[in-house]
């Protein structure tokens, strides 16, 4: 046989699917004509398929060099390189392949694919788009083209682009996953579990989507689902490094310290310079107050990614905590807006972020972020920006503005109720509460020694505490125990039953301020000991901040865990002891016993971690000299 009929022996085999048979022609064509571009390139396209990649380089580039004018060719040369990690190659074909035809969809998605990665985003978009005019279909193109814009912070295109990738690929796993992704970054997580759990239907073995799959679960609070979606990557992919640093979070979260920094590690040990995993472990050495390996962890990642916000935040933490000069800390924490659960809170109002130019004659609007302790504490930063001469707007979460205009009455308060906010009339500027610390917190001995700065309603006050008293002049001392922070609430918290010792107090009364239902747990306390901690039926604190505030006011003492009754008492200025784990929240700053934020607040803190009895023993010892000494 001559070469051309052996060729096309090889090329029937080929398409019949018979590659050794096609690939063993292929090389006698080739020890015959070293230059044929056909056998060169059909003979490329297996081996590479056998995962023989460098040669199958080698031989497609032989073929291009005889036969140029083939961009299809030199788009799969590129697409080779590629896999090859070679990208500069692999850009260099992809470009050719254009070159020679634009109408190249693939090219243009594989040229944008990698663009993308290295984070030429605009060239990256314009290419997913191109390949998309040419092919509109593609599905792939409608997928990447999603998680390029999620990192773009364009949510609402996101999901649209990913949608579309389902809509034309039903069957895709992937588009399924990366559709789930994009409304998991938008908060829908009912919507995004669905797109996991349908991308699992379709592949089981799909590792990625069962990870995804227990971030959904994480933050529904659902740890179990969380633990066992994680568990179940790793098990089909033992390499799939988030995975090990999600499972390692869940189990940081429950307090187990020593399997969560496993969980770091062995992410680590996989990819040494993986950023979520060494900010884990950086947050393992902060809640350990280890504070100088914690900044060390998280420096490290942001030298691998020095946008990452989740490192930047936490170096904010530390900083405030136990730095004096609070600066580069308030600095580092504007980056909470890049992390995806306080970027849900921003607010938009339509002008400048106020940038700490003289805000005399200017309108500002003052918006609350975080929860209803932090709303309050940043409030104490009202009275620093009316003194510089701004009109202030304070948008606040609706329970608090009764108590937030009595307290600010030349300030217009308004509920937080729409997204985007009301517009302001006359507006000249807004900003996020907690950013006022960089101009009026700029150190911690620049705190003002205000005594108090909420105001409540002194009737109702006085009527709360003849209540309490009931015709007596017995101290009230009112008490909260719990934590419902999902992330660390369990290391604030104190069991009821634990409070024994100081619950035996004499001649004075305790007021329950905790919010939520707890009677279960009053009503056993007092059946077994006789202690009856008052609990006002009329008075619900997770409804009526207002009310609230006057029930707290009307206490002599509160004696409390880190909560929102804290924050309340420490500006209504009522004297306040506070319990604290060994390293509590940055708020609380470290080694002291008094906080700037509130003058009226003591600290009590832990001096080993878990242990409340020492803390509680002196607590109670310490109630019973204050009430002698009334």
């Amino acid at each position: 046989m001559d070469i051309d009929q052996i060729f096309g022996q090889a090329l029937n085999h080929h398409r019949a699917g018979r590659l050794p048979e096609a690939e063993n022609l292929y090389r006698r064509v080739l020890d015959a004509s070293t230059a044929h571009a056909e056998a060169l390139y059909y003979l490329g396209r297996i081996v590479s398929e056998q995962g023989n990649r460098s040669e199958a380089a080698e031989l497609l580039e032989r073929s291009l060099a005889v036969s140029p004018d083939h961009p299809e060719r030199a788009n799969n040369l590129g697409a080779v390189y590629q896999a090859l990690g070679d990208a500069d190659k692999a850009v260099q074909w992809f470009e050719m392949a254009i070159d020679g035809d634009d109408g190249q969809a693939e090219a243009h998605l594989n040229l944008a694919t990698i663009r993308h990665a290295r984070g030429k985003l605009a060239d990256a978009e314009a290419g997913y788009r191109r390949a998309i005019a040419i092919k509109p279909n593609f599905a792939i193109a409608h997928s990447n083209l999603s998680s390029l814009l999620r990192l773009q912070g364009r949510h609402d295109e996101a999901i649209a682009a990913a949608a579309r990738a389902v809509e034309i690929d039903a069957d895709s796993a992937k588009a399924h996953n990366n559709l789930g992704v994009a409304l998991h970054e938008q908060n829908h997580l009912m919507a995004a579990f669905q797109s996991f759990k349908r991308a699992v239907e379709i592949d089981p073995e799909y590792a990625e989507a069962y990870n995804n799959m227990g971030s959904v679960f994480r933050d529904e609070n659902h740890t179990d689902g969380a633990i066992a979606s994680y568990r179940k990557a790793i098990a089909l992919d033992p390499n799939l490094a988030d995975a090990h640093n999600n499972l390692g979070s869940v189990l940081q979260r429950q307090g187990d310290w020593e399997g969560a920094r496993g969980c770091f590690a062995t992410a680590l040990a996989l990819n040494p310079e993986f950023p979520p995993a060494l900010a884990n472990m950086g947050t393992i050495d902060h809640r350990r107050n280890n504070q100088s390996e914690a900044l060390t962890n998280f420096r490290k990642a942001l030298v691998v990614d020095p946008e990452f916000a989740e490192a930047h935040f936490n170096i904010s933490e530390v900083l405030l905590m136990t730095e004096p000069d609070m600066r580069e800390g308030w600095e580092e924490h504007r980056w909470r807006w890049r992390k995806r659960e306080f970027r849900l809170q921003w607010r938009d109002f339509g002008v400048p972020v106020w940038d700490g130019s003289d805000p005399a004659g200017k309108r500002i609007a003052l918006w609350g972020e975080q929860g209803v302790g932090e709303e309050i504490m940043y409030a104490g930063m009202v009275p620093d920006l009316l003194d510089a001469g701004a009109d202030v707007v304070v948008e606040c979460e609706p329970r608090l503005v009764p108590l937030f205009q009595r307290s600010f009455p030349s300030v217009v308060c308004i509920a937080r109720t729409v997204d985007p906010p009301e517009p302001v009339e006359a507006l000249d500027f807004h900003i996020p509460a907690g950013d006022l610390g960089l101009w009026y917190r700029p150190r911690a001995d620049s705190f003002p020694k205000r005594p108090s700065y909420l105001l409540t309603d002194p009737s109702l006050r006085d009527i709360l505490r003849s209540r309490y008293q009931d015709g007596s002049e017995t101290p009230i001392i009112g008490l909260s125990w719990y934590s419902n922070n999902p992330e660390i609430g369990w290391e604030k918290s104190v069991g009821l039953d634990d409070w024994r010792a100081l619950l035996e107090t004499e001649q004075v009364r305790f007021v329950d301020l905790q919010y939520g239902d707890n009677a279960v747990k009053r009503d056993a306390l007092q059946a077994e000991t006789g202690i009856e901690i008052i609990h006002d039926e009329e008075i619900d604190q997770l409804k009526d901040l207002d009310a609230f505030s006057a029930q707290v006011a009307a206490m002599d003492l509160v004696v409390s865990i880190s909560n929102t009754t804290v924050h309340m008492a420490g500006a209504l200025g009522v004297p306040t002891w506070v319990l604290l784990s060994e390293v509590p929240l940055w708020r609380w700053f470290q080694g002291r016993e008094d906080s700037p934020w509130y003058p009226s607040v003591r600290l009590i803190r832990q001096r080993q971690a878990g242990r409340w009895d020492e803390i509680l023993g002196e607590t109670a010892t310490a109630l019973k000299q204050w009430v002698s000494g009334i």
